[in-house]
């Protein structure tokens, strides 16, 4: 700069030099060599000044280039939005881990009569994705917060599912700045599970839960479970006791849950069990009935144990591979009481008629009809001489009535002896008959007692993978 002014103040001493005719002559050369200087210092003045503004241009370019106009997190996610990272994270492996930190487990219902049992997962997972990574040394940001409709998600399915719906458990995930994306996603499910019924009510048995990821040809997802938890332990008659992560054979590709159910015998012990024993307690109480008041009775006792046989055939199953022994235990204790039933009749007819034979009735209902006190066509002179003595006759003639009134008392008498000997015969055998009904009811409770604490029946609940 202070070179330019030197030049400046020469060329105003210049101008002020040829203004004085006298000294222009003396002064010509020393113009001219002054003017090329100056020529020459403006080049490269020019110069320099190009070649800086240049660097300055270039400069500002590269602090552009590195420098985002815009450093919030929105930005951010609009720059990450913008890649469309919608399709699988891909590896050289052609296999994405799916990391499942906590799966937060509740049942919802347990349905035996149609082998469903219902639901819900809350699901936590983790996955890495290196196209949504960024450097931290220009966005001052170590996570940002993105749609779940702008980024790929892992679809889960559960193998042994019948009905499946799955829904985010927010519309956004959150993604680290080393490309690591957490999200959560909450499943309902329906699952086929045959619960081994043969102890019911007292029964308990495990459903199996199978959460997998598509994998085909070494492509695909695996998941990686490692933690589960429940929150409510209670549904209706059922009561979820464990939950525990297991897999088939092995095998990463099939991973499950094997949750513990058992039955709360309650409800079905107050409205079924008990009483159908007191129904059988009734039936051996009317054995302290005479045999002739019995039968209404018992025909009672049967008709109401049928409709609680109705009631417990619509409450289980009718195709379980495991028959449930209540459903033995009511359809002995029916055929049980049929039979006691039909004892009580055989009874009661030999009771009052001496004999079992089909003919014994009818022959009875004649005898009554000849009654020497029910008889209207008989000897009218038996009549006269039952109703008057003759003044006249002999005195065997007037012993006559009195031998046929013997007569009819000694076959009255014959007849109550026949009929106690039957009376007394028929109790008899009533009580053998009793005795052997107690002894099967034990014999029956003993059995029943046995096999409700031996299970001899076993349900395979990962037959759909083989």
């Amino acid at each position: 700069m202070t070179l330019m002014m030197k030049y400046l103040f020469q060329l105003l001493f210049l101008t002020i030099s040829e203004a004085n005719p006298t000294s222009n002559t003396t002064s010509t050369a020393s113009t001219d060599s002054w003017l090329a200087e100056v020529v020459e210092l403006s080049n490269t003045t020019i110069a320099t000044t190009t070649t800086t503004s240049n660097v300055e241009l270039n400069t500002s370019t590269s602090s552009s280039t590195t420098t985002p106009f815009c450093m919030t997190r929105r930005c951010l996610a609009s720059v990450l939005i913008d890649k469309e990272a919608l399709s699988q994270p891909q590896s050289s492996q052609c296999i994405s881990i799916i990391r499942v930190p906590s799966i937060v487990y509740s049942t919802l219902s347990v349905d035996i009569k149609n082998f469903k049992f219902k639901c819900s997962l809350q699901i936590t997972l983790s996955w890495e994705d290196p196209d949504l990574s960024w450097d931290t040394s220009v966005y001052q940001h170590d996570t940002v917060v993105l749609p779940v409709s702008k980024i790929w998600t892992p679809d889960l399915h559960v193998a042994n599912g019948l009905e499946t719906t799955t829904k985010p458990g927010n519309q956004d995930l959150l993604v680290y700045s080393n490309g690591t994306v957490e999200h959560m996603v909450i499943m309902n499910t329906v699952v086929g599970c045959e619960v081994n019924l043969y102890n019911y009510p007292f029964a308990s048995d495990k459903c199996v839960v199978a959460i997998n990821g598509w994998a085909f040809n070494g492509c695909g997802i695996l998941l990686e479970l490692m933690n589960v938890s429940s929150t409510m332990d209670n549904s209706g008659d059922w009561v979820t006791e464990a939950i525990n992560l297991k897999t088939d054979g092995g095998r990463s590709d099939r991973n499950y849950l094997l949750v513990s159910l058992k039955m709360r015998p309650e409800n079905q012990i107050i409205s079924l069990l008990l009483p159908s024993l007191l129904l059988i307690l009734g039936d051996v109480a009317s054995y302290a009935l005479p045999l002739g008041h019995r039968i209404t009775f018992k025909v009672k006792l049967i008709l109401t144990f049928v409709m609680f046989l109705n009631l417990l055939t619509n409450l289980l199953p009718g195709g379980s591979k495991c028959i449930p022994i209540m459903e033995n235990h009511f359809a002995l204790c029916l055929v049980i009481m049929v039979l006691s039933t039909m004892q009580s009749m055989v009874l009661t007819r030999l009771d009052k008629c001496g004999t079992l034979l089909p003919c014994s009735l009818y022959q009875s209902k004649d005898s009554h009809r000849k009654d020497p006190y029910n008889e209207e066509d008989g000897d009218e002179e038996s009549k006269s001489d039952i109703s008057f003595i003759k003044l006249k006759a002999s005195k065997e003639e007037k012993k006559i009535p009195f031998q046929k009134v013997v007569k009819i008392l000694e076959e009255m008498g014959t007849k109550d002896q026949e009929t106690a000997r039957s009376h007394n015969f028929a109790n008899k055998v009533d009580m053998i008959c009793f005795c052997i009904y107690i002894t099967i009811l034990i014999v029956y409770a003993a059995a029943i007692l046995y096999l409700f604490f031996d299970v001899p029946c076993q349900v395979n609940h990962l037959q759909f993978w083989h």
